[in-house]
């Protein structure tokens, strides 16, 4: 639930809407089902800098090993390694947090995207939704067919979306 209204905010800042390269072909009825679905790759993105601030501060901790020696006696302020590696904590608990929450997200997107009854309005909302595709990468997936419009069968795949936030 907690999730929803964190998407409920980013939508009203128009976080997703700005983010999202295939918004331009949404209906408007259907545009706050577009901003719930794009809220995983928003959280993807959350969770992945999450990791890369984890990473740069672990590099830089453990390169000082090269200089500091374990637990030193020398008295004073100074940091040696434990201490260091003990200030990445914070940081860990951070990336852990990110990857419940992205998990969190999916199993709910996935809800929403079981919802739809065509298999193939499903595998079109989650190349789109759950892998990033664009709608060129999405018609090159599924091999659709030349007469096919893949806005309209996205448009028709979001009117079949069943979220309990939206009628």
């Amino acid at each position: 639930m907690e999730i929803m209204n964190a998407l409920k905010s980013f939508y009203h800042k128009g976080v997703f809407m700005a983010k999202s390269n295939i918004a331009i072909g949404v209906d408007p009825g259907n545009v706050w089902k577009h901003s719930i679905l794009s809220g995983y790759q928003y959280q993807l993105e959350k969770q992945e800098h999450a990791e890369e601030k984890y990473k740069r501060a672990f590099e830089r901790a453990t390169m000082t090993t090269q200089y500091i020696k374990g637990d030193r006696i020398t008295g004073g302020n100074k940091k040696d390694l434990y201490d260091r590696i003990n200030e990445l904590q914070p940081l860990k608990d951070e990336v852990s947090v990110a990857v419940l929450e992205t998990t969190k997200t999916w199993m709910e997107l996935n809800e929403y995207i079981n919802s739809v009854e065509s298999i193939k309005l499903r595998l079109l909302l989650r190349l789109l939704y759950l892998n990033g595709m664009d709608y060129k990468e999405a018609r090159n997936k599924m091999r659709l067919d030349r007469g096919e419009k893949i806005e309209a069968l996205h448009n028709r795949a979001l009117r079949m979306v069943r979220c309990e936030h939206v009628k």
